[in-house]
């Protein structure tokens, strides 16, 4: 560490770094995106509204996310065939697996593979989550799996409905909804998922498994929308001197962004009753990103009160920005 000031706090960082980080908030600040989510169709994209229901499915079956705050941890129940009917050549399987992927892929959360436990209500939906802090389920089969051929219409026409249901750690709903779609011409080159079970990688070139992939977005979409962004939150990974390395990267931090650390305190125990009641967060300082990769980022420490440790929290001071949509929609 540098030599202490009266003050007991570290010396500002030279003039040169100083200068060469400003320069990355500029850089850093136009690399982020402007709105949440994008339609993608041949490499072109547009921006996405805040209301998705009307837009045509076949714009929605590959999106693009660009978000960039904190992560919640997230619980996909597996899929019931609640209605009964035949579910044909669709994995009920697949259809969980297919939405999990959807919401990773959004950025907004982390999906939960633990298989944590639950308890369900005769309504078959969750009513308390165990780690996570929001639960998923698919609360109806799909409408129609199969691709449907009319007499009128001898094209293919996929067609694809699912019920989903999104609950907070305390049960409470927050998203309840029906996402369909329909394709009736699919369009070439979609990789959609890759390898789902139950579905397989060749499916996402058909009908009826684009209106998967769309209608599963959908609900992607409404998830994310109805939570809100996250402030953005690490952990350090390692600290040397003034440099603390930390497990942000690319996509997360830019240069120039500037980072609150803080380290877990004392244990906090209720002397009565002997339950915890948490853990008091101490403050260390802040850091200043100077480089940035693609799992990982260094900061440099711009006020440190105390050496940071290996574990040690790091949140963004900057106020977390809304989300922002597209005021008209214009496919791509």
């Amino acid at each position: 560490m540098k030599k202490e000031t009266r003050a007991g706090r570290l010396n500002p960082m030279s003039t040169i770094a100083r200068i060469l980080l400003a320069c990355g908030v500029v850089a850093g600040s136009a690399a982020h995106a402007e709105y949440l989510a994008y339609a993608v169709v041949d490499g072109a994209r547009s921006p996405l509204p805040e209301s998705i229901g009307a837009i045509e499915a076949g714009y929605l079956v590959d999106l693009e996310w660009d978000y960039r705050g904190g992560r919640s941890m997230i619980e996909i129940q597996p899929v019931e065939n609640v209605g009964g009917g035949d579910t044909g050549d669709v994995s009920l399987a697949g259809i969980g697996e297919a939405v999990a992927e959807a919401i990773r892929r959004t950025g907004r959360f982390v999906v939960d593979d633990s298989g944590t436990a639950t308890e369900s209500g005769a309504d078959g939906y969750v009513l308390h989550v165990a780690l996570a802090d929001y639960a998923v389920q698919v609360a109806e089969s799909v409408t129609n799996p199969r691709a449907v051929r009319s007499r009128s219409r001898p094209t293919e026409r996929g067609r694809f409905a699912i019920d989903l249901r999104l609950v907070d750690a305390a049960g409470r709903a927050v998203v309840t909804g029906q996402f369909e779609a329909a394709v009736s011409e699919p369009r070439p080159g979609v990789a959609g998922f890759g390898e789902v079970e139950g579905l397989g990688s060749d499916i996402w070139t058909e009908s009826i498994g684009q209106a998967i992939l769309a209608a599963v977005n959908k609900g992607a979409f409404e998830i994310v929308r109805a939570v809100g962004p996250l402030p953005l939150s690490g952990r350090v990974v390692r600290a040397d001197g003034d440099r603390v390395w930390i497990n942000l990267g690319r996509g997360s931090v830019s240069v120039g962004d500037t980072l609150e650390v803080t380290s877990a305190g004392e244990s906090l125990v209720d002397p009565e009753t002997g339950l915890d009641l948490g853990v008091l967060e101490e403050t260390v300082g802040t850091v200043q990103v100077s480089r940035v990769e693609d799992r990982f980022s260094i900061a440099e420490a711009l006020s440190i009160m105390t050496p940071p440790n290996r574990g040690d929290s790091v949140r963004s001071v900057s106020p977390q920005a809304e989300f922002m949509f597209a005021t008209d929609w214009n496919p791509p």
